[in-house]
């Protein structure tokens, strides 16, 4: 477990880095970054990695419904 903890300080500095200049949120202190339009979502998330390795998942969501 103390192995996992520098990859994910890691991914979460850089994600700080990259992602919040442009306007992404982090939810809380999870991996889920999100970019509210209002009437879309841009959605950054960053599964757990496992054997050092780590998945990026990227999406659009429209909001259809008030």
């Amino acid at each position: 477990m103390g192995d996992r903890n520098p990859v994910h300080r890691i991914i979460a500095s850089a994600a700080r880095e990259s992602l919040k200049p442009l306007g992404l949120a982090q939810r809380g202190r999870s991996r889920l970054w999100i970019d509210d339009h209002g009437w879309w979502l841009g959605v950054v998330e960053f599964t757990p990695p496992r054997i050092a390795v780590s998945g990026l998942y990227v999406g659009a969501m429209w909001l259809w419904h008030t």
